[in-house]
């Protein structure tokens, strides 16, 4: 769960499944249509996202480290 200002920056929490669990801090930029976010662990992994707005909703784009797509939704 992510809690964004409009800049795309803010913090959060994750759950690895069968692992860990704690917060994460948030650092965004918004260019044009393409949001970059750079997602810092409390275990001091850092990773990157870059994706467009799919709608007022949905978020989709990759992360730097693995394949594939991931969608981000707004609840």
């Amino acid at each position: 769960m992510l809690t964004l200002d409009a800049s795309g920056s803010g913090n959060g929490t994750y759950a690895i499944e069968a692992g860990r669990s704690g917060t994460v801090q948030v650092s965004g930029d918004v260019a044009a249509a393409v949001v970059t976010l750079t997602i810092r662990y409390d275990y001091g992994a850092v990773r990157t996202f870059t994706g467009t707005l799919a709608d007022t909703d949905h978020l989709t784009g990759t992360f730097n480290d693995v394949q594939g797509t991931a969608v981000f939704i707004r609840s």
